[in-house]
C-alpha cells in the first residue's frame, strides 16, 4: 500500500495526488493507494497517520509540504517498528513547528470548511514529531527552487544525506510533477 500525505489546508483533490492515482490506474500492478483528507489539527494529523500506520502497516509513503514532513514521521515509525518503508517527500516542510505561535487565528479549512485554531499543542505535537525523525530513513527528497512558500535550501541542507532531486525554477505546487512519478515510484518499490 502507498498511503500519500497532502500538505497544510490541502485535500485528496490535489492535483498531485489525481496525477498519482491516473498513473497508478494505467499500471495493471500498481500498488492501492490511501490518500485521505487529513485533519487539520496536528495532533489529530498524527493520530490519524498512527491509526493507519497500526491498521495498514504501508510499505511506501509520499507527501508534499507538511505532508513531507509527516511522510518522514511516518517511514520512521514504521522503521521504528522494524518494518521496512521508504519514502518520497515533494517540497517538504522543515521544522514546521516553528511558524507557529501559541495561538493563532481561527481558521477556516478552504476544502473541508471546518473552522479551526491552531495552538500550543499543535506546536508541540509538531516539536515531539520532529524528534522522532530518523535520518536513517530512505528517502527521495524533490525539491523545486521557485518555492514561493517554503525555502527549498532548507529542505536542501536538512536532507543534504538522502536521495535528492534539486530542480530549477518550478513552483511550491512541483511543477511538472508527472514526470517523476515513474522514478519516485521505483524508488518506493511500488512499480
Amino acid at each position: 500500500m502507498l498511503l500519500y500525505l497532502h500538505g497544510f489546508e490541502s485535500s485528496p483533490a490535489s492535483p498531485k495526488i489525481t496525477e498519482l492515482k491516473n498513473f497508478l490506474a494505467s499500471r495493471a500492478q500498481a500498488s492501492e493507494l490511501l490518500a485521505e483528507q487529513l485533519p487539520a489539527s496536528m495532533a489529530a494529523t498524527r493520530d490519524y497517520i498512527d491509526g493507519v500506520l497500526s491498521r495498514c502497516q504501508p510499505r511506501a509513503v509520499m507527501g508534499s509540504s507538511l505532508g513531507g514532513f509527516w511522510t518522514h514521521y511516518a517511514v520512521s515509525c514504521l522503521r521504528a517498528r522494524g518494518q521496512p518503508a521508504r519514502g518520497v517527500l515533494i517540497n517538504p516542510a522543515v521544522q514546521p513547528a516553528q511558524w507557529l505561535a501559541d495561538e493563532m487565528p481561527l481558521r477556516e479549512h478552504p476544502y473541508t470548511g471546518e473552522r479551526y485554531q491552531l495552538g500550543n499543542d499543535d506546536k508541540q505535537t509538531l516539536i515531539a514529531a520532529a524528534g522522532q525523525l530518523d535520518p536513517g530513513a530512505e528517502l527521495l527528497v524533490l525539491l523545486q527552487t521557485g518555492d514561493e512558500q517554503l525555502d527549498y535550501r532548507a529542505a536542501r541542507d536538512y536532507y543534504r544525506n538522502q536521495r535528492m532531486i534539486v530542480e530549477q525554477g518550478g513552483d511550491h505546487s512541483f511543477a511538472g510533477f508527472a514526470r517523476y512519478l515513474p522514478s519516485a515510484l521505483e524508488f518506493l518499490n511500488v512499480l
